[in-house]
């Protein structure tokens, strides 16, 4: 009876464990997980540069995304994401923005198409609108980014 019950525990186990490497495994070629993104806006209209920033961009499970960029002018990015075809996604994310005081400057909504390339890797293509304390459009951005997938060192 003792024997058995190991047995059966440890097939669970083994179970468990395959599992989660599949599911793992599943993920890596979906948008789900944390990138390392940057981020080229640009003026729209030219095709000047506006800037360049690096972000942390979270794809997380329930279709939500949360992004930190590198910025102290801007805050948190708060959004949504589903899927719009194969390898292919439509986000939209809001984050405020500040004046170098401290104050308020503007809230800006992005809406951005994602395509996920080769294995840990995306490029997207999107929209930046700064709406003031009003809710005035006070400018718009083109941007794109690219990106690689945040993983786990190999542990040996």
């Amino acid at each position: 009876m003792k024997t058995s019950f190991v047995r059966i525990c440890a097939v669970l186990a083994l179970g468990v464990a395959a599992s989660q490497m599949a599911l793992h495994a599943q993920e890596g070629n979906t948008l789900k997980g944390v990138w390392d993104v940057t981020v080229t806006v640009t003026n729209c209209q030219t095709g000047a540069l506006i800037r360049t920033v690096n972000s942390l961009q979270q794809f997380r499970h329930d279709g939500t995304i949360v992004e930190t960029a590198n910025s102290a002018s801007r805050g948190i990015s708060e959004g949504v994401y589903s899927t719009a075809g194969d390898k292919t996604y439509d986000a939209a994310y809001w984050f405020f923005r500040y004046n170098p005081d401290g104050t308020f400057a503007s809230m800006a909504k992005v809406t951005d198409q994602i395509k996920l390339g080769e294995e840990g890797q995306f490029t997207s293509a999107g929209v930046v609108l700064d709406f003031n304390a009003t809710g005035t459009l006070i400018s718009t951005g083109c941007f794109v980014h690219s990106a690689k997938r945040l993983t786990l060192p190999d542990h040996q």
